[in-house]
């Protein structure tokens, strides 16, 4: 790198982050914003060189999408916080989760691979298990996912459509959590009694966790899911996040998914689109605190000026773009509809089957 550049992106970095959050025009913009292919759009090519896939389309290059405009098409679905907690609005016509069988059947299949996992079977690995893990971490996520989609089942078989598919949150990490308790813990263990030493160890953690569980008791989701790694630690962030929601926040065990495979927030949108696919969803509502990781989700940030914003670590690291989002909380910065169907205003039969997403 020539020093002079060097010295400038060195700078750069040293800058508080900024991003902005683009208001939402008086008129659905045409295109990708709306969540419409670009013309001549390559669905053959995209999943490969996403950027020939869309001959060109700045637009169609980054998550920017404008769902609240078009929330039949969209099912966003707006989620209110004021003193008494969240309050979701009314789920859009034709949208919620589920919205036909064919969900429970999706949801069986991905059981049965999770169950076969656990038993040791040589299957096809979900890209949320597809890392380099210790079994016995890839065999408790496998058990505590089977038994997880076992009891979503049952659950929606007995309640209305929910307006979201899953409460998603992803780990923070930092090196001093190698010295928790909670490292050998693992899901469907009896809980550890933690003191406030390994409390403070969990920093914003406890914030995520608390906003997933209120989310899922307002009954935004039937399903919350967990997604983080052993990345700066050897504590898995997924399963910190379950054991603060099981043994701390009473949601139930068996309503979270986890994920120990996730290492970036790129990483952890994608894998929270593959829950989202598996369990036949077409949207998540995100949940962080109000920190950095909120404003990284949003339109623009200064990590766009050096090559850092998710949109183009996606684009580097997988080739294709790993969906659309847009903030969905009111009243709270850091809660964001997501989906992995980057069209998701396009037929469903057509391109709004359209998803990268593995």
């Amino acid at each position: 790198m020539h020093p002079l550049r060097g010295a400038a992106l060195a700078a750069l970095l040293a800058l508080p982050a900024c991003f902005v959050h683009a208001e939402a025009p008086a008129l659905p913009p045409p295109g990708p914003a709306s969540g419409h292919a670009p013309a001549h759009f390559d669905a053959a090519n995209a999943c490969v060189d996403w950027r020939a896939g869309v001959s060109g389309d700045d637009a169609a290059l980054q998550h920017d999408a404008f769902a609240e405009l078009d929330p039949a098409h969209s099912c966003y679905v707006a989620v209110h916080y004021g003193p008494d907690g969240p309050r979701v609005d009314p789920t859009p016509q034709g949208c919620g989760y589920p919205r036909n069988a064919s969900t429970l059947d999706a949801i069986a299949r991905a059981a049965d691979r999770y169950e076969h996992i656990a038993a040791g079977d040589a299957v096809p690995l979900p890209i949320d298990l597809a890392c380099a893990l210790p079994a016995d971490v890839r065999l408790a996520a496998a058990r505590n996912n089977a038994t997880t989609l076992r009891a979503l089942a049952k659950r929606l078989a007995t309640h209305a459509p929910y307006p979201y598919a899953a409460v998603s949150t992803f780990g923070f990490g930092i090196g001093a959590q190698s010295d928790s308790v909670l490292v050998p813990y693992r899901p469907g263990a009896t809980c550890p009694a933690l003191g406030k030493r390994d409390m403070d160890l969990f920093g914003v953690n406890i914030v995520r966790a608390g906003r997933a569980a209120e989310a899922y008791f307002a009954g935004v989701a039937p399903v919350i899911t967990v997604s983080g790694g052993a990345v700066h630690s050897t504590l898995v962030e997924a399963f910190l996040l379950e054991w603060l929601l099981s043994c701390r926040l009473g949601v139930p065990a068996n309503a979270v998914l986890v994920d120990p495979c996730a290492d970036h927030t790129h990483t952890n949108i994608r894998n929270t689109g593959a829950f989202v696919t598996a369990i036949g969803g077409r949207s998540a509502y995100l949940l962080t605190d109000d920190g950095l990781q909120s404003g990284y989700l949003e339109e623009w940030t200064s990590f766009d000026l050096v090559g850092g914003s998710i949109d183009q670590r996606s684009l580097r690291d997988f080739g294709y773009l790993l969906g659309s989002w847009r903030r969905a909380s009111v009243g709270m910065p850091a809660g964001f509809w997501y989906t992995p169907y980057r069209f998701w205003a396009e037929p469903e039969d057509g391109l709004g089957s359209f998803t990268c997403v593995p």
